[in-house]
Order: C-alpha cells, then sequence, then structure tokens
C-alpha cells in the first residue's frame, strides 16, 4: 500500500492567484455581499477547478462569470459601524477641543 497521496496541496502562490480572481470578479472578502454563502460557494468551484488542472486565471474568471453570472454594479465597500475614534474612546477628528472636566460635575453636586 502506497503512502503518497494523488491530490495536489494548493501553495500560497497559488491561494494568491485564486484569491485575485475572486478580488477580480467582485468577490473581496473586504466586501459585505448579501449572501456570504455566494462566495463560498464560488471559492470551492474556483479550488475544484484549480485542483482539476484549470490553472489560467483568465479560464477561472470565465468559469465564475459562467456559473454565477456577471455583476451588474460594483460592490459597496463596507463602512465599520465603530471607526477607530469610538472604539479607542478618542475623540471625533470634526469635534472642538475641549478643556478637560475632572470634577466639575462632582464639585456641582456639592
Amino acid at each position: 500500500m502506497s503512502s503518497t497521496s494523488e491530490k495536489s496541496h494548493l501553495t500560497s502562490s497559488d491561494l494568491d492567484m485564486l484569491q485575485g480572481v475572486l478580488d477580480d470578479a467582485g468577490y473581496d472578502a473586504r466586501i459585505l455581499i448579501d449572501d456570504e454563502r455566494v462566495f463560498n460557494v464560488a471559492a470551492v468551484l474556483l479550488i475544484r477547478l484549480f485542483e482539476e488542472g484549470v490553472t489560467s486565471p483568465a479560464l477561472l474568471s470565465l468559469a465564475l462569470e459562467h456559473h454565477f453570472g456577471k455583476l451588474k454594479t460594483p460592490p459597496k465597500p463596507v463602512t465599520p459601524v465603530f471607526n477607530r475614534y469610538a472604539i479607542q474612546g478618542l475623540p471625533r477628528e470634526d469635534a472642538p477641543a475641549r478643556a478637560p472636566r475632572v470634577f466639575s460635575d462632582a464639585l456641582r453636586t456639592l
């Protein structure tokens, strides 16, 4: 019994190329899409085709277009719900600078 496997392993350059095909087709991981499963199905399709021997980015792009169609409009980038100022507790950039009020509220109650 042989211990070698017929299944090839994807290298990091292979994965980078496949990610580039997905990005060019509009399946950017940083973009919020309506159905996350579509992105996963597209990635699985590309990996399956690549393992079957289709290694040309142009042919892989055509396969995506054949299976899922072409995007009608470019996807909108996702804007973070909380910007870094809110997360870090910093004042907004456009907010006017105010002097710190250390004990002003506490002194009013006395």
